[in-house]
């Protein structure tokens, strides 16, 4: 074989060096200059800006204040209405043929205050829930994001990287075919294998783009050009997955609010029962009757003779039963999600331990070997593909695991209460 053609194979075949076991490094870095972004910075941006964490804060603010205001009296009524009114009558005279009336009604609510305060009790905790259910998945979302941008780019590196040599191979497999060393089909299987390649990098590109537009959106500035610093795998939480879990209900966000779902339906059904007996009200105020001032003092009451809000007592009794068994559903749930993430979080920490030795190097050493026979000028063109387009697969298989872990552990962290980044 020609000195001119080894030295072409040698420099299209160069390969990056194999990476460590979290991330494969991205093969064209940003500038030192660039701006940087750590996941700690992303997260508290987005926790800043976020329309739908705000929104959920303004709603958990407004039911604390109304639960503040339920157990206040009703605002009393006032009454003003003048009865013998005869104008334009010879005989009228207003100082003495009007009767005059101004009645002020006070309810005293004396059976329903303590419904209608469990009842917004409920519906502030649930509220509370809400808030930090929203800023949690806002925090969440961003880190997704802000992997998915960071492992995009680094496919795209791999990519690159995969077009390049690929881009050499082709050409010496050209000078091959012209000089009669190689079949012309070995060739085009070359070129194929270029094309899909170049298909993957388009795909990948674009999908990078979408990550950074909304991992912008989330943070409130551009991410595009942006350097993002690598984060350290947060550790998932210690000890017994079912201890942990057991401890979590307390305080998790969808278990508190379904128990404030619960809270509020017994006490919509605590109002309801409670309307059913006699609502009295106070009433007093002024008369004037024939010239004679006078007063008026007594008391209003409903008389529960027939319906007595039965319908809205069985429908409330109805939902109070069906809230107490959503919250045990959930319960149940929660305590089963909780020990599942925390497991699987583990599990795929310890297999990223060995991502590198058991799936990188190797694909790599095997890309090296396969193109190191071709330079020899081996004519087995499967071989080299398949090493080719193993070894790409091994980084991206190597960053999908990657993200997974990192996130399954934020998971994990988040259904045993804790923060999602250390």
């Amino acid at each position: 074989m020609t000195p001119w053609l080894l030295l072409l194979l040698a420099q299209a075949t160069a390969a990056p060096p194999a990476t460590d076991a979290a991330l494969p490094p991205t093969a064209s870095p940003l500038a030192p200059e660039a701006e940087t972004l750590s996941l700690r910075e992303a997260v508290a941006l987005a926790r800043a800006h976020s329309p739908l964490a705000a929104a959920a804060r303004a709603q958990a603010e407004g039911a604390e204040k109304a639960a503040k205001a339920a157990g206040r009296l009703a605002d009393p009524t006032l009454g003003l209405a003048m009865e013998n009114w005869r104008p334009g009558a010879d005989d009228f005279v207003a100082s003495t043929d009007l009767d005059v009336f101004a009645v002020v009604t006070q309810p005293l609510d004396l059976f329903t205050r303590g419904g209608r305060k469990a009842q917004a009790r409920g519906e502030s905790d649930e509220a509370s829930a809400g808030r930090l259910r929203a800023e949690q998945d806002v925090q969440l979302d961003t880190v997704r994001r802000y992997l998915e941008t960071w492992r995009g780019r680094d496919l795209v590196a791999a990519l690159e990287a995969q077009a390049e040599n690929l881009a050499g191979i082709v050409a010496a497999m050209e000078k091959r075919v012209g000089e009669g060393y190689a079949a012309e089909a070995d060739l085009l299987r070359f070129r194929a294998e270029a094309a899909r390649a170049a298909n993957h990098l388009t795909r990948a590109r674009i999908e990078g783009e979408r990550a950074e537009a909304e991992l912008a959106l989330l943070v409130g500035r551009p991410a595009a050009g942006v350097r993002l610093e690598k984060p350290g795998l947060p550790p998932p939480p210690g000890g017994d997955p079912a201890m942990l879990a057991e401890q979590a209900m307390a305080h998790r966000p969808d278990v508190v609010a379904a128990r404030a779902r619960a809270a509020r339906a017994r006490g919509t059904m605590s109002l309801e029962q409670a309307r059913r007996y006699p609502d009295l009200a106070l009433v007093g105020g002024y008369k004037r009757t024939t010239g004679l001032n006078t007063a008026v003092v007594g008391l209003v009451a409903t008389v529960p003779v027939f319906e007595r809000n039965g319908r809205a007592v069985a429908r409330a009794e109805a939902d109070a039963r069906a809230a107490d068994l959503e919250l045990e559903a959930t319960l149940t749930r929660a305590r089963a999600e909780a020990a599942i993430l925390v497991r699987a979080a583990r599990a795929l920490q310890a297999r990223l331990a060995r991502l590198d030795e058991d799936l990188v190097r190797p694909a790599e050493e095997a890309r090296r070997s396969a193109l190191a026979a071709f330079r020899e000028g081996a004519t087995d063109v499967l071989r080299v593909v398949d090493a080719e387009r193993t070894n790409t697969e091994a980084r991206r298989d190597a960053l999908d695991l990657t993200v997974d872990a990192f996130l399954t552990s934020c998971r994990a962290r988040l259904a045993a209460c804790l923060e999602v980044l250390p």
